[in-house]
């Protein structure tokens, strides 16, 4: 039993984490609370995207997404927000509110859609299992997840281009860290 639990320990520890520094941006938000909040967010952004012809203005937009707020056991209904970067001058109707976010340093994990779990390694990864960073959370009494992200990679191009999706919808885990002191 004790090998079965060292081979489970060894394949839950994350060997590929990637140190990325995501640059100021602003972004068109939108905010949804209720049944399935992340397509319902991800339609109005969708939407936005398609009615803007954002695509052609900004082939290199990136989508991120968060909780907000999170689902606890006092909270079962819980909200999803989604960020696609924009130019700073676009406009951006209602429902969604135009943003700036600052960016920062974050820790990276690529995950197959579906597998969340690996959040848990992540936040292990971050928080006992590397001498070089910390995390640096967002100061939100967890409302947005303490300022951790998903990165929703090739969005654009399927929403837009015509391209599959499939189990390969890969997103990126994004976790605020800072160095630590006197590393």
């Amino acid at each position: 039993m004790e090998e079965l639990n060292k081979v489970h320990e060894n394949l839950s520890k994350l060997k590929n984490v990637r140190i990325v520094h995501l640059p100021p941006c602003t972004v068109a938000a939108s905010h949804y609370v209720g049944e399935n909040p992340e397509e319902n967010a991800g339609n109005q952004v969708l939407e936005f995207v398609k009615n803007t012809d954002l695509y052609s203005i900004k082939p290199d937009a990136r989508v991120f997404g968060f909780n907000h707020p999170n689902p606890s056991q006092d909270r079962p209904v819980y909200g999803y927000e989604v960020w696609i970067t924009i130019p700073a001058d676009l406009v951006v109707p209602a429902p969604l509110t135009k943003k700036h976010f600052a960016g920062g340093l974050y820790a990276a994990h690529m995950i197959v859609m579906g597998n969340f779990n690996e959040w848990d390694w992540l936040a292990k990864w971050v928080t006992v299992d590397n001498p070089k960073y910390e995390a640096n959370h967002l100061n939100d009494g967890g409302e947005c997840m303490h300022g951790l992200l998903e990165e929703h990679l090739n969005w654009l191009y399927y929403t837009n281009l015509g391209w599959p999706e499939s189990a390969e919808h890969q997103l990126d885990l994004l976790y605020p860290i800072k160095l630590r002191p006197n590393s």
